[in-house]
């Protein structure tokens, strides 16, 4: 590749990629600690239910990176200008949807499966991105795209091996779950995440915008919660004496704290904070393909952390299994990163005279 690749940002967003990977087993794990708490059968959660843990989760999680972030790095929440606090308003409305859509469908399949199946947000931003800001991908970007694509189709067992070579599942459609179309639909808004961050981030100072998506996320995630429980809806729930304060003394376990201070400060404040300042420097659509590494990285996590959150928690939870589906999936997005991120000639971007990288036109 030229010299002139912007390597730095590509490696500060596979770091961000392996922290978002270590988020996965540790939302699984508050998933069934909250359904133990409230006495929730397994797989039996009305969708109201599943709503409000996900939308608790994301507005503690997000308040408390919102407050520390307050305290040890004030100057990035004082430098924040109205334009930042916009864009980070609408990249904090799509990350939230996304999230809640996430949160919701890791309770019912694998976090290796989930993070997979996230990672179709690769596919998603250019194709998104050529259909809104007409930024089309390159030759190298539509075969990265295609091994992603062919990459989850093989995790999720759609495609399996027989006697005679590869085909379809006989029961393809019963593998194909709800969690599994959740989890698709929060990678469509994840993309719009993405590109905002690249349509705003080339134009702003994009760190800076990092205050107002947490914020962003925190109050959307609080307004649910109060929605919920401050209406009809709390009876849909499966749990009609459920109050603010069970949630609160729920938060309040040591397990279950210590793993929201996990999300808080190396999952978001961070993650985001890298993801904000560096994504800007590469294209929206090698960003996309970088940040397929998640599910690599939520699969290595799940082989081990499960067993020893088990041992903390009190819950079970299994450590995950390496099969043919999910390390071949994994090549297959391991690949589709090094094809994708191979520029074409001219497409790479140049520094401007403050240092930053501006995309290609």
């Amino acid at each position: 590749m030229p010299k002139s690749f912007p390597w730095i940002p590509v490696i500060a967003l596979i770091f961000v990629n392996g922290l978002w990977g270590f988020s996965f087993p540790l939302v699984k794990v508050l998933n069934e600690i909250s359904d133990v708490h409230f006495g929730v059968p397994p797989h039996h959660e009305s969708t109201v239910f599943r709503v409000l843990v996900s939308a608790w989760m994301i507005a503690t999680r997000f308040t408390l990176a919102l407050v520390i972030m307050c305290i040890v790095w004030n100057s990035l929440v004082r430098r924040a200008k109205p334009r930042e606090w916009l864009a980070g308003f609408y990249i904090g409305a799509m990350f939230y949807c996304g999230l809640v859509l996430q949160v919701i469908g890791l309770a019912s399949i694998p976090a290796s499966r989930s993070g997979f199946l996230t990672s179709l947000t690769a596919v998603f931003t250019p194709l998104f991105g050529a259909w809104i800001f007409r930024k089309y991908p390159s030759k190298w970007m539509v075969l990265g795209i295609a091994l992603a694509v062919l990459g989850v189709v093989i995790l999720t067992g759609l495609v399996v091996r027989t006697p005679s070579g590869f085909g379809l599942a006989p029961d393809a459609a019963d593998r194909w779950t709800i969690g599994d179309t959740l989890t698709t639909l929060g990678s469509m808004f994840f993309a719009f995440q993405v590109l905002f961050l690249d349509h705003y981030g080339k134009k702003i100072d994009s760190v800076a915008v990092t205050p107002s998506m947490f914020l962003t996320a925190s109050v959307l995630g609080w307004i649910t919660v109060g929605l919920i429980l401050g209406t009809s809806l709390k009876e849909q729930t499966g749990v009609a004496d459920m109050a603010f304060f069970d949630w609160v003394q729920l938060s309040m376990r040591p397990i279950f704290l210590i793993a929201l201070f996990a999300l808080a400060i190396l999952c978001s404040l961070l993650a985001f904070g890298w993801m904000n300042k560096f994504q800007p420097s590469i294209t929206a659509a090698q960003a996309a393909v970088i940040y397929s590494l998640e599910p690599v990285f939520a699969s290595t996590w799940a082989l081990f952390l499960p067993g020893m959150l088990s041992l903390l928690s009190g819950i079970e939870y299994l450590n995950e299994q390496v099969t043919w589906g999910l390390l071949s999936g994994g090549v297959l997005i391991l690949l589709a990163n090094v094809v994708a991120l191979y520029p074409d000639r001219g497409s790479v971007a140049e520094p401007d005279t403050e240092g930053k990288f501006d995309g290609p036109p």
